[in-house]
């Protein structure tokens, strides 16, 4: 007995790919299937009837019975005779899986009408017509049926270049909701899938792998398409080859200003209440205050006194503000061995510590989200890193969270280094003074899910870094666009940052400071290139004033290196100045020093200036991923010794392999292998930096880059061809 004996199914575009998948397993188990493919190529050009016929042929080799229908889903009358087929041959119709699809892909700007129409006929109109005449016999046969819709990542998020492609997707996202809910009643339900695989339609896309085939797929239509999926219905599934989940649509609480009218400048003034997602935000009335609303959070805060380490806390005292944004605020009053909860903002803090979520508060107190991470990514940040600190060690969040979840207050035996472990650990490994750097950690290894390269990043990433190369920049140039050669580094930020906030290092990211880069290419990135990850903790180097980790990053593609990168990192010793002062001690004692002959004995050949702009820290953040507070946070930032929000040392970089591949390349990067620079100064926006570039020999190349008042920022560039 199969699954769909006696049922009838419609699988339109089956002759290959997913649609080839979907018949074949339904005919395995049991269903008689009409097998539609007009046999044209994926842009819709050309039909025929080899394609719908072979897998006709194979259903029936296997026991199977199918027949063929060589329509267009485009055509009203094409579509009936789809379900004509289906009633005619076979005196039912359960199933339609609309499958059928074609690709014309380019720019809005380039985007002829014709192809526009081409591509939401087939995909949107084409689910239209097909539905449409299924339902109409699904409802006479009283039978009920499974209808499930083709929709794409495309739509429901968005692809560079795809806007028709997307418009329709997300037009069947739409169609397969409002259609649910006008034939559930006769027992008819309407779902879409959003799968990716590898196809007909994506066989020229290299980095789909091979492992994400159809038949991935199948098993969750079949299901959707089953007496078990009876009451699922108007719903979007994705499926990533074995990776299923649900798309789900949001709508935040907003803000209600009642008999109140909106003006702009309120609208600025409360964008991020009305964007805040329902999860973030106060559970009654919709909308934050300042007195705090969330149950769970202000329940945590309310436990905090009853986890204060009194003993370890002899003499301190302060007042501390919390913001938890999308919730409100809260106070604590820390004096004479006792700490006072108090709703809202109190008078004079001495610190403020903001979340950027109550979702990241609440997981830090369960020990779900570690506060390295979190502080790194800038979801906590505070304006006097000192009260963080002493926070972190003076309360435990953990046990406060046990206490608010109706647990016993801890006793303050607990409050033994270690004893509470969860988030106050880690919290402590985020803002106070760790005994030090664990010398076993060298050769501890990292790997992060491998991901797809796309367009939009690479583009994002080179406007990011004022990189006007078309070959970054044009997708409908011949052949595509290519990654610039920096932009490696944001695949490759997932296992740096995992290896920095590994508690087994156990490095004090409040002290530490990107002193080296070095990077080697074999291979250019490229949209659809499915990269893997990996790092290492390759050596810790004691210095006279603190240690060098060099952390070995390398991304591969296709099991082959397409790029490996050494990052040299130096944490200075505790209570050894500001931050540049630790800058100025990576730049003394970080190995591979090399001293560089006087300016006037150089071979010069190429000299580029350029201003940072004002928000260039924000935008490198957003492109690169990388969101150290000390970027984007002014508070963060003078809280670490800086005067304020600093530029990525990797965006300098990145400024200056920009003028070396334009100005002595002609804009050619593939050339590049080896780039390497030492991090000699911060960085501020308003700044004018001036790259100089001179010729060691014909396949080896120097480089600097100083500010607007002569002082270097970069040092010790060298730049390798290939020969």
């Amino acid at each position: 007995m199969g699954l769909f004996d006696a049922k009838v199914a419609l699988v339109t575009g089956a002759g290959g790919g997913l649609g080839r998948a979907y018949a074949l397993m339904l005919a395995s188990e049991g269903a008689k299937v009409v097998v539609n493919d007009l046999g044209g190529s994926r842009d819709g050009a050309g039909a025929g009837a080899s394609m719908a016929d072979a897998v006709v042929a194979e259903i029936r080799e296997l026991g199977g019975e199918a027949v063929a229908n060589y329509g267009s889903v485009a055509d009203a009358a094409s579509a009936q005779s789809m379900v004509d087929a289906a009633l005619e041959s076979f005196g039912r119709i359960d199933i339609v899986i609309n499958n059928a699809g074609i690709l014309r892909d380019k720019t809005l700007v380039k985007l002829e009408e014709e192809l526009w129409d081409l591509v939401v006929d087939v995909h949107m109109k084409g689910t239209y017509l097909v539905t449409q005449a299924a339902v109409i016999a699904m409802q006479k046969s009283g039978h009920g049926g499974r209808i499930i819709n083709t929709s794409s990542y495309a739509g429901l998020k968005g692809n560079f270049g795809q806007a028709n492609y997307g418009a329709a997707k997300a037009g069947i996202a739409g169609f397969t909701r409002v259609v649910a809910l006008e034939t559930r009643k006769f027992g008819i339900t309407v779902n879409a899938i959003a799968p990716l695989a590898k196809t007909r339609m994506t066989e020229d896309i290299a980095m789909i792998p091979d492992e994400l085939e159809p038949g991935h797929i199948a098993p969750l239509v079949l299901w959707l398409a089953s007496e078990a999926a009876a009451e699922v219905t108007g719903r979007v599934f994705g499926a990533h080859g074995s990776h299923y989940f649900e798309y789900r649509t949001e709508i935040t609480p907003g803000v209600d200003l009642g008999q109140e009218r909106w003006d702009i400048a309120k609208i600025g003034e409360r964008f991020e209440e009305i964007t805040q997602p329902a999860w973030e935000a106060k559970q009654a009335g919709g909308g934050a205050d300042a007195s705090g609303g969330d149950p769970p959070v202000r329940a945590l805060f309310q436990a905090l006194p009853s986890a204060f380490k009194a003993e370890k806390a002899k003499g301190w005292a302060a007042k501390i503000v919390f913001e938890v944004k999308g919730t409100g605020s809260f106070s604590l009053a820390v004096g004479e061995g006792q700490a006072v909860f108090s709703d809202g903002a109190i008078d004079g803090p001495d610190g403020k510590v903001t979340f950027d979520s109550a979702d990241t508060l609440l997981q830090l107190a369960a020990g779900k989200l570690a506060a390295e991470q979190a502080f790194m990514a800038g979801k906590i940040s505070a304006n006097n890193m000192g009260v963080l600190m002493s926070f972190s060690k003076y309360f435990d969040l953990a046990a406060a969270g046990r206490v608010a979840a109706g647990g016993a207050a801890p006793a303050q035996a607990a409050s033994a280094p270690g004893a509470s472990g969860g988030a106050s650990d880690a919290l402590n490994a985020a803002a106070s003074e760790p005994d030090g750097l664990n010398l076993a950690a060298v050769g501890k290894r990292f790997k992060h899910p491998a991901a797809f390269i796309r367009a939009e990043d690479i583009v994002a990433y080179a406007e990011a870094t004022e990189d006007h190369n078309a070959r970054y920049l044009d997708v409908q140039r011949e052949g595509g666009v290519v990654a610039s050669p920096i932009f490696a580094v944001k695949p490759l930020f997932a296992v740096l940052g995992e290896a920095l906030v590994d508690k087994e290092l156990n490095a004090d990211l409040l002290r530490l400071v990107h002193g080296e880069q070095e990077m080697r290419f074999f291979k250019p990135l490229k949209p659809w290139d499915l990269v893997a990850p990996r790092g290492e903790i390759a050596s810790i180097e004691e210095k006279s004033s603190g240690h060098l980790i060099n952390v070995r990053q390398w991304l591969m593609v296709d099991g082959e290196v397409a790029c490996e990168a050494t990052s040299g990192l130096f944490v200075k010793k505790p209570r050894d100045g500001s931050r540049e002062a630790a800058a100025a001690a990576a730049t003394a004692s970080s190995a591979g020093a090399r001293m560089e002959a006087p300016l006037d004995e150089r071979q010069m050949v190429y000299e580029e200036s350029q201003v940072v702009a004002a928000d260039q820290p924000l935008r490198y953040a957003q492109a690169s991923g990388d969101h150290n507070p000390i970027h984007v946070d002014p508070d963060v930032a003078r809280a670490a010794g800086l005067g304020d929000c600093i530029l990525h040392g990797l965006c300098t970089m990145a400024f200056a392999t920009k003028t070396f591949v334009n100005g002595v390349l002609a804009g050619d990067s593939t050339r590049l292998a080896r780039i390497a620079v030492r991090f000699a100064k911060p960085v501020y926006p308003g700044k004018t930096l001036t790259t100089r570039v001179w010729k060691l020999s014909e396949t080896h190349y120097g480089f600097e880059t100083s500010n607007d008042d002569g002082v270097l920022v970069l040092s010790n560039g060298v730049v390798e061809l290939n020969a």
